[in-house]
C-alpha cells in the first residue's frame, strides 16, 4: 500500500512538522497500513501530532468500509469486542452531548452526522429537523436507516455540500481518521448556517497523562488514527473560522471504558508506569484521553479559510 508524506499540518495547514517517533499499534492490526512501525509528527505551530507518512484516502475507506468492521475487532487490549454492542453501551456519554445541544439548536436546516456509525447519537437528538447519518461502512448503515434516520451511504470526504444551511454538523470519531482533514473542515465548517452548532466528539489528546506517561505505549496510536489535535489545536484552528467552544468534555466515566473501580485500578498502572516497574503493555483508558467539543458558528458571513501553504503529496 502506498503512504502519502504530507509536509505541511493537515490540521491547522501550518508547519513544519517535526518527527515525534515510530509507534507500533497497540492492538497489533499494522498489516492494514503497510510498513509498521507508523511514524508521528508534530506541528510546530499548533501542536497537533498527525500520521506521516500516512494511509490515503483509499487505504482508509477499504479499512472503514469492509462488512467485517462493524462484527469484530480488537480493542487496544487485543480482546475481541462487538463494535455495535460496544455503541450502545455510550448512551450515557451521548446524551450528554445531546442535551447540551438542544437548548442551542436553530429550529431550521438538518443535522448531519457525518461517520454516524449506526445512528446512536443522531438518534438521541429530540429535536424536528432532518436527521441525516452519513455513514460509509454498508452495515453500519443499515443499522442507521433502522433506526428511521435519513441515510447517506458514502465516504465523508466525498460527501457533496447540502442543498441549505446545516443546523448542526456532528464529526464524532470521525475527523481523525480522514487522510485531509483540514480540507474536509474547511468544507464543511462553511455547510453550517450562522449559529449552528459544530460537535468534534472524542478527539484523541496526544497531551494528556495517559500519553505523557505511555509514550509509544498509549493505546490510542493508531495508523488509521491520523490526527490527534491539542486543545490548543483545536482552538487553534476553530477560532480563526469564527467558531466559539461552549464546552467541552473529557468522557470517561459512564463509557465502557470508564467506572471507579476501574479509575482506582488505571490510576495505579499509571503510577506503576511512572516509577518504571509496570511491565509493558498499552496504556489503560484514562480522563483526558479523548476530548470532545461543542462549538457554535458565530460568524454571519461565510467563513473565510485561514491561509494555508500548498500541500504536495510524495509516494512513500
Amino acid at each position: 500500500m502506498d503512504l502519502q508524506l504530507t509536509p505541511v499540518c493537515r490540521w491547522c495547514g501550518g508547519g513544519p512538522l517535526k518527527p515525534v517517533g515510530s509507534f507500533e499499534p497497540a492492538n497489533g492490526i499494522s498489516d492494514f497500513c503497510g510498513p509498521s512501525p507508523f511514524k508521528l509528527a508534530a506541528c510546530s505551530d499548533c501542536g497537533a501530532w498527525q500520521v506521516n507518512p500516512h494511509p490515503d484516502r483509499e487505504a482508509a475507506k477499504r479499512f472503514f468500509q469492509s462488512p467485517d468492521r462493524w462484527k469484530s475487532s480488537r480493542d487496544p487490549d487485543g480482546v475481541l469486542i462487538s463494535p455495535i454492542d460496544r455503541a450502545e453501551k455510550r448512551q450515557a456519554e451521548y446524551l450528554t452531548y445531546t442535551r447540551a445541544m438542544v437548548p442551542l439548536l436553530p429550529q431550521s436546516g438538518a443535522i448531519y452526522d457525518v461517520g454516524a456509525g449506526t445512528g446512536l447519537l443522531l438518534s438521541l437528538l429530540d429535536v424536528s429537523n432532518p436527521l441525516v447519518a452519513v455513514e460509509p461502512n454498508p452495515l453500519a448503515a443499515r443499522l442507521a436507516e433502522e433506526r428511521g434516520l435519513i441515510v447517506i451511504n458514502q465516504w465523508a470526504e466525498e460527501l457533496a455540500p447540502p442543498k441549505r444551511p446545516l443546523a448542526a454538523l456532528i464529526l464524532n470519531q470521525t475527523i481523525d481518521h480522514l487522510s485531509r482533514p483540514d480540507i474536509f473542515l474547511l468544507r464543511a465548517l462553511n455547510w453550517l448556517a450562522p449559529g449552528g452548532l459544530l460537535l468534534l466528539g472524542n478527539l484523541i489528546n496526544p497531551s494528556c497523562l495517559a500519553a505523557r506517561i505511555y509514550g509509544p505505549e498509549f493505546r490510542l496510536f493508531h495508523p488509521f488514527h491520523q490526527v490527534y489535535p491539542t486543545p490548543a489545536a483545536v482552538r487553534r484552528v476553530l477560532q480563526p473560522l469564527g467558531f466559539d467552544i461552549l464546552d467541552k468534555w473529557r468522557p470517561y466515566f459512564g463509557t465502557p471504558y470508564g467506572s471507579c473501580s476501574k479509575f482506582l485500578a488505571a490510576s495505579s498502572t499509571l503510577a506503576l508506569k511512572l516509577l518504571r516497574i509496570q511491565p509493558p503493555g498499552p496504556s489503560p483508558a484514562f480522563i483526558g484521553n479523548t476530548v470532545t467539543y461543542l462549538a457554535r458558528k458565530t460568524l454571519l458571513t461565510k467563513t473565510v479559510p485561514i491561509k494555508r501553504r500548498t500541500p504536495s503529496s510524495l509516494p512513500c
